[in-house]
């Protein structure tokens, strides 16, 4: 996964010896490689710090369960303090408030009485876990972002010097992105004929406060965590851990507790005594 972010970030100008990217570009960046990559990663950050560029991200792990009738144990997929367990079969080995690290064992799929194996299970059932985030994120003090709004026309525009008239266009956009297809142009003259395609623009613009820049850089990486998050998984806690800031920015670092799905399945083998006697 190192090596794809390394090609999509270099693809996306984030190189050695490229122009610095701006906060928009950033975020652009982001949601490109989140959209592109959204079964492999669940979250990624990019910190700018001097002349370097950070990069922190989560792969999404997948743990579809399996409804062969292989014998499993159920273990921790994150380190993590077991929050709770709902389990359906499957002897529990690890109880709640434990703190298992990943590949531990939490249900076992061998049953046992006073020492002794007595039979094999498929082991099924949900552990939730509290794990832990340490998230950075960085926000403008002053944010300008161009937001399109869904109207959009095709008008006739006759140019003439910096002049602009709009044609049977009774209703002008403020601001507009616009795709020009050339009819008419005096090669002597400054004045030209031709029909765009506009799309309206919404500019929304900021002049932060560093207080103001620190919550909505918390707000923005609250989301982000939630939207990664199932209906039963929650962020039980958070806290600013240290922020700095520059002329241009705040950076924010945020600790994270979450309750998340831990459980992931391991195949184990049927158990069958030894008939061997062992004289």
């Amino acid at each position: 996964m190192k090596e794809v972010l390394l090609d999509e970030l270099n693809s996306n100008g984030l190189k050695l010896y490229g122009f610095k990217k701006n906060y928009n570009d950033l975020q652009r960046i982001k949601s490109n490689i989140l959209e592109k990559y959204r079964d492999k990663i669940d979250w990624i950050e990019i910190e700018n710090i001097g002349t370097k560029y950070i990069v922190r991200y989560e792969p999404r792990i997948n743990n579809p369960i399996n409804d062969n009738n292989k014998f499993k144990n159920i273990v921790a997929r994150k380190n993590a303090i077991i929050y709770s367990l709902d389990i359906n079969s499957g002897q529990i080995i690890r109880n709640r408030n434990d703190y298992v690290k990943k590949g531990d064992i939490i249900v076992s799929g061998y049953i046992s009485l006073n020492d002794t194996i007595k039979d094999t299970v498929i082991s099924k059932g949900t552990v939730l876990g509290e794990v832990w985030y340490m998230v950075t994120i960085t926000y403008p003090l002053k944010y300008k972002e161009e937001i399109v709004t869904g109207n959009n026309k095709n008008v006739y525009v006759f140019k003439f010097l910096n002049k602009n008239i709009e044609l049977f266009s009774f209703k002008h956009f403020k601001f507009k992105s616009i795709e020009s297809n050339i009819i008419f142009k005096n090669n002597i003259l400054p004045i030209s004929f031709e029909k765009q395609y506009q799309k309206e623009l919404k500019v929304k613009e900021e002049d932060n406060t560093v207080d103001e820049a620190i919550n909505k850089a918390v707000s923005i990486s609250t989301k982000k965590i939630e939207d990664s998050l199932n209906d039963k998984e929650f962020i039980l806690n958070k806290k600013i851990i240290g922020s700095y800031n520059d002329k241009e920015s705040v950076t924010v670092k945020i600790f994270y507790s979450v309750v998340e799905d831990i459980t992931e399945y391991q195949e184990i083998d049927e158990y069958k005594e030894s008939d061997e006697s062992v004289n």
